[in-house]
């Protein structure tokens, strides 16, 4: 079972990682951007070399961790382009740190600011009469998201959108979670541009995991960056998401063996159905039988 955290109580183990433990939070989001680039590889069949990728980036920590991966990406042979809304010199800390490094990559990587829908249109337009994308990473907006996208960020992730939708099938891989959606799983949870992917960091968040906005996030996957596993494991939260190894687990807990019978398979009192509507009865009590319980 994995604890599921608030952006709130994902925020203090970032903080405590640091703080108790002396892991620079610059390092989680290089090994963040590694986890994204590992994912990427292999949804591309094995190798990023020659793939066109753009990159979509904030001015926040999660537009640090694209601009991170660009460069990661880059050292693995892709073709990179990286749209940001805004200039880097408006961001802080260690996402600003990450702009400067990719920067300086000058020419070798595809970096273009946009301040304007004018200037985003045309870039767009340009993307298709002469390019073909192989993947689009929405890095713009992570967990500190609690309010809705202005009317400038919809555009941005809209036409985006429009491109995956209007030319060809291009796969969207979101870094910790899709821009527009709230961490907490509250509003809001309006997606411009929704995901075949999203890998997340340390821990799921509610709103990765819960209806109606986890059907945005499409295959969720739990990456770990480096935070001591007692960190989570220690967080107040009551909330926990079943993984694979669970279910395998208790399918192997709970198989037949030669000595099996029913009162060692557990028993299930079922209250059900009514006089005339006896459909749910039924489906029930079949359902428990296939499970394995031992008496119904």
């Amino acid at each position: 079972m994995q604890k599921v955290l608030t952006a709130e109580q994902m925020r203090e183990v970032d903080r405590l990682t640091t703080e108790r433990y002396g892991i620079p939070s610059i390092l989680l989001m290089e090994n963040a951007a590694h986890a994204v680039a590992r994912v990427i590889t292999e949804k591309l069949g094995g190798s990023v070399k020659g793939k066109s990728i753009l990159v979509l980036c904030g001015k926040g920590n999660n537009g640090g961790d694209g601009a991170a991966l660009a460069r990661i990406l880059w050292t693995q042979d892709a073709k990179v382009s990286v749209l940001m809304w805004g200039t880097w010199e408006d961001s802080k800390g260690d996402a600003r740190t990450n702009f400067e490094l990719l920067s300086r990559l000058g020419g070798n990587i595809g970096y273009i600011s946009l301040e304007s829908r004018e200037r985003l249109i045309e870039y767009w337009q340009y993307l298709r009469s002469e390019k073909r994308l192989d993947a689009i990473v929405d890095a713009v907006f992570g967990t500190g998201l609690t309010r809705p996208l202005n009317d400038e960020y919809v555009s941005f992730l809209d036409i985006a959108r429009d491109y995956t939708l209007d030319i060809f099938p291009v796969p969207v891989f979101a870094v910790d979670l899709p821009s527009g959606l709230n961490a907490d799983g509250d509003e809001p949870r309006t997606c411009p541009l929704e995901a075949q992917v999203t890998i997340t960091f340390t821990a799921p968040k509610p709103g990765l995991v819960l209806p109606p906005s986890n059907s945005e996030c499409g295959e969720l996957i739990i990456e770990q960056i480096g935070t001591p596993r007692n960190l989570v494991d220690s967080s107040p939260s009551k909330l926990f998401l079943s993984t694979r190894g669970d279910c395998l687990s208790w399918f192997w807990n709970s198989r037949f063996t030669d000595d099996s019978y029913k009162n060692n398979r557990g028993h299930a009192l079922l209250i059900a159905g009514s006089e005339s509507y006896s459909g749910a009865a039924v489906l029930c009590g079949n359902a428990a039988m296939r499970s394995g319980v031992g008496l119904v």
